[in-house]
């Protein structure tokens, strides 16, 4: 960080940028301001429909006019706002009344959009109160008298530093004759400036021998570049809530969590809030453990928005609710057999079954292996199952205590007699939740309502489960939303009684690597977002028009630089049946690994595209092929490795090359 080297001395000049040096809008630009007089303007009959529909693109086009042909016919160095308001008057054939309403409407945007850059204004101050000379320089079209009104509402001392505009002297910092005016009314013997335009603050000062400290102000990141294409005053608003909440941050956890997962997750908690309001919800159960970030989200919103929904965190999961009964036997056994096919063993369906392994054999006659299986095997088994009467009733008789304890866990939990509650929940089928709700349906007056982020379900026939979702397009993919909501707590395997009370059994896993990734920053960073955007969104204004999950998945997926990819990529992960082994969920590749991971049919990342962006090159651009052409991805590369006839090969653009010629040894 730059420092102001203080020399006291009368002829020691300090001088300071003013827009995003000791000042920056809460928009993202400063177009931001312009969309919210839009938005102002909208409902003010006293301007036809089009002017208010379209004031943004008018007052940008109106002062790119204005510049063009002042500067081309009195070859001056800026406009002013009077000269902008001028043009839209005589354009829009406006009064002198209406034109004063719009110019005093900017103002007024301007000074309660306005938030200070503590650390310059404190250095400003520190030089000030030890006596030295400060002014003020900004190549801006609005007056002395409008920045002086705009900055007092920052901080009293602007009302005795001098400011000198570009819009008034009709001389610019960025060309150098501002500094070269302000040189020969001062006469400095030593000029030190500090701005954040390399250009106008650093290459111009240093021209005019002004000893130049470049503020290096906050930088968009490549998925807020992206998502800025969608116009509007939404987007400028929460790209620049999370902007502003960088400049005091340097972690680069708590910044991804602001900028990042908050402005996705804040708008689908915003959904489900206003859902509840209108179906008359009251309780809100976020399902452990995608639900947890959800749910600290909620709190904040309904606290300071003084809500009339209270939230609770019920311990489930897939495991624990997709318990067995005589009447869904078969339900269960479908779903099993339907679910994570390209990951199911022996061993992975003897455990969704609650069955042991010798079990497994004894009725199968397979052995319990983790190796996954073929399409025809797995059809054989779950015929098996599916037309083995015995079978069936020893998932049964396995299950019987799990289905007691799950009910008296949601009596305990629930008011199941007020149909006035729903779930929350981020991915899944909606199966567990037809499950339970055929389970419960003796005990519960009316549906089930559960929230999902996204999913892809088929419609249930259970009329007692009704599901609400975000993200109703199956072109987006969802369960990498998963990432954004990972909680330190294992998973929820069952419930036991303990002196009458029923609790959660909780997988044991090491948490460690998550912490040590930097969950608790990545944490504060989204809580510190909810916070801030929802004392804009508060303001009557709609702010949750724009979902920002398709602007960032579309750039995640096309688009993606390494240093999201980087941060995506090393959340600590753990594939379906193995909470214990956690990693890195799409790991960096050159072309050596990426190769040797197909060999050894490492088929649990599906998170490739964030891969892509963390690869070399090469690795990179293999990736991309097999994306890009899955049903030609045995053409680009395959990989096969035949230990019993001694095979071991890669296919790679349709040309085999033998393995064993390169020392490959089973």
């Amino acid at each position: 960080m730059y420092e102001l080297k203080e020399k006291k001395a009368d002829k020691n000049l300090y001088s300071f940028d003013i827009f995003d040096t000791l000042v920056t809008r809460k928009t993202c630009t400063p177009v931001g301001i312009f969309y919210l007089m839009q938005e102002i303007l909208k409902n003010n009959k006293d301007y036809c429909e089009y002017f208010r529909e379209n004031f943004k693109t008018i007052r940008c086009e109106t002062e790119a006019f204005v510049r063009k042909n002042l500067f081309r016919n009195k070859k001056w160095q800026d406009i002013t706002f009077d000269e902008i308001y001028n043009r839209i008057q005589i354009n829009h054939s406006l009064t002198d009344k209406e034109t004063k309403f719009l110019k005093e409407l900017e103002i007024k945007c301007e000074i309660e959009n306005l938030i200070p850059i503590k650390e310059n204004i404190q250095k400003l101050q520190k030089l000030v109160s030890s006596g030295n000379k400060v002014i003020l320089i900004s190549d801006m079209y609005h007056s002395e008298e409008i920045i002086k009104k705009i900055l007092t509402n920052i901080d009293p001392i602007f009302n005795n530093i001098k400011v000198y505009v570009s819009s008034e002297y009709k001389k610019s910092k960025a060309k150098g004759d501002l500094y070269k005016y302000i040189k020969s009314e001062y006469q400095p013997e030593r000029w030190e400036h500090c701005g954040d335009n390399i250009c106008a603050d650093c290459n111009s000062a240093k021209q005019n021998k002004i000893i130049p400290h470049l503020y290096k102000y906050v930088k968009l990141k490549e998925y807020e570049k992206y998502a800025l294409k969608e116009n509007n005053l939404t987007t400028e608003y929460i790209i620049g809530t999370a902007k502003n909440l960088r400049l005091h941050s340097k972690n680069e956890k708590y910044n991804f969590g602001a900028s990042f997962a908050a402005p996705i997750l804040y708008q689908y908690v915003n959904w489900i809030l206003d859902s509840s309001l209108k179906n008359k919800i009251e309780h809100l159960y976020f399902i452990a453990r995608d639900g947890y970030i959800p749910k600290l989200i909620a709190d904040i919103v309904i606290k300071e928005n003084n809500l009339p929904i209270k939230t609770h965190y019920i311990y489930g999961s897939r495991k624990a609710w997709r318990v067995v009964t005589e009447e869904t036997v078969d339900d269960f056994l479908n779903f099993i057999f339907d679910e994570y096919v390209n990951k199911q063993s022996p061993k992975f369906i003897a455990q969704r079954l609650g069955i042991s392994y010798s079990e497994f054999e004894k009725f199968t006659g397979i052995k319990c292996s983790r190796k996954p299986l073929k399409g025809q095997k797995r059809k054989v088994i779950f015929d098996k199952f599916i037309n083995c009467k015995d079978l069936k009733n020893l998932i049964i008789n396995k299950n019987k205590e799990k289905s007691v304890l799950l009910k008296q866990y949601f009596q305990q939990e629930i008011d199941l007699s007020k149909n006035n509650f729903a779930f929350v929940d981020i991915n899944g089928s909606g199966r567990s939740q037809d499950i339970l709700a055929k389970i419960l349906s003796p005990l519960i007056k009316g549906p089930i309502n559960t929230f999902y982020f996204c999913t892809e379900f088929t419609l249930s026939e259970y009329s007692s489960s009704i599901k609400r979702v975000f993200i109703n397009s199956t072109n987006y993919c969802s369960y990498w939303i998963e990432l954004l909501c990972r909680n330190p707590d294992g998973q929820t395997i069952g419930y036991q009684n303990v002196k009458g009370i029923i609790r959660p059994l909780l997988e044991r896993i090491n948490h460690q690597r998550l912490l040590d990734w930097g969950y608790n920053e990545y944490i504060n960073g989204i809580l510190d977002f909810t916070r801030e955007f929802n004392k804009l969104n508060k303001k009557g204004l709609d702010l949750c028009k724009i979902n920002f999950y398709y602007a960032y998945f579309t750039f995640i997926m096309k688009n993606i630089d390494k240093e999201t990819a980087d941060i995506l990529g090393t959340i600590p992960y753990a594939d379906v049946g193995n909470e214990k082994l956690t990693k890195e969920c799409a790991p960096s590749y050159n072309l050596m690994s990426l190769l040797l991971s197909k060999i050894k049919k490492d088929n649990s990342n599906d998170l490739y595209f964030i891969s892509k962006g963390r690869s070399d090159k090469l690795a990179a651009k293999l990736i991309d092929i097999t994306l890009k052409y899955k049903s030609l991805r045995k053409f680009f590369i395959d990989i096969h490795i035949h230990k019993k006839k001694g095979k071991a090969y890669i296919c790679i653009l349709g040309k085999i090359i033998d393995l064993h010629k390169f020392g490959y040894k089973e």
